[in-house]
């Protein structure tokens, strides 16, 4: 290097030094408080509301799907307990009006785990059961919204594998306003085949999703990640709380795709007691 390219080289550096030391500190780097975790800003409500409306019920045999498309909010869908009905089902967007549909089983309130407390596998004979061989068990259609599942099981038929049981939202839609929101499931049995598997629970793809005191388990997948829960494309809010998650991935993930609604982060995540 001659001295000219020396000197140009110095005084290149010397150059770059001072704009560096001139430019101003991002605040998150001054303050690298500012830079911590947020909390929540918005909870999902899983109140527990007396219902106003028609009790449906359906015993075994009978066609779910009908009641579905029957059923108005407010209304209660009571399944047989002990029955099994045959899916795939979809839950229909029904016109805007006040309370939940609420699907539960049949068994008696003073046999079944009363509200907060997590259910096992062995309150399973006293549950209704969904189930599919095909597609998945429950999907929500196009802005469905406010249902409510109580004291359901939600499996594969025997001896099959399902990708994702429960779909509230395909990560399809375009707008926020078309994702399915207002999803509880509660005290609910959710599980793959034992031998079979699943990839995942609940895709928790919508706004004001919840999984409370439920108990999930057996998704596992050879050569794949598999979750008992899984949301990358809704913005939230979304309540985690109190249940069983096995998951043989990863036991709860947010993320790992790309939303289908440009600049959404899932957010306002809340998981306790799990």
């Amino acid at each position: 290097m001659n001295v000219r390219t020396w000197q140009w080289a110095c005084w290149l550096i010397s150059c770059l030094a001072s704009v560096v030391a001139c430019s101003p500190v991002p605040p998150a780097l001054a303050h690298p408080e500012s830079m911590a975790p947020q909390p929540p800003r918005e909870f999902v409500d899983t109140t527990l509301y007396p219902m106003t409306g028609r009790t449906i019920r359906v015993a075994a045999g009978e066609d779910f799907q009908d009641a579905l498309e029957e059923a108005r909010f407010g209304d209660t869908i009571v399944l047989e307990a002990g029955a099994t009905f045959k899916g795939p089902f979809s839950l229909p967007n029904k016109p805007s009006g006040g309370g939940w549909i609420t699907v539960r089983s049949s068994a008696a309130d003073r046999q079944f785990p009363a509200p907060g407390t997590r259910v096992q596998p062995g309150h399973a004979a006293l549950m209704a059961t969904l189930s599919a061989a095909r597609e998945a068990v429950l999907t929500a259609e196009k802005g469905a919204h406010h249902y409510r599942f109580v004291g359901i099981e939600m499996r594969p038929e025997p001896g099959t594998y399902l990708n994702t049981l429960v779909w509230f939202g395909n990560n399809r839609h375009h707008s926020i306003d078309h994702l399915p929101h207002h999803m509880i499931i509660d005290r609910c049995y959710v599980h793959g085949d034992p031998r079979k598997g699943a990839r995942r629970g609940v895709a928790m793809n919508g706004r004001h999703i919840a999984v409370i005191g439920s108990y999930l388990s057996d998704f596992k997948e050879a050569g794949g990640d598999s979750q008992a829960l899984m949301g990358w494309g809704g913005p939230g809010p979304f309540k985690i709380v109190n249940n069983y998650l096995e998951g043989a991935g990863e036991n709860v993930m947010f993320g790992g795709g790309d939303p289908y609604i440009r600049d959404l982060v899932p957010s306002d995540i809340e998981v306790r007691r799990n």
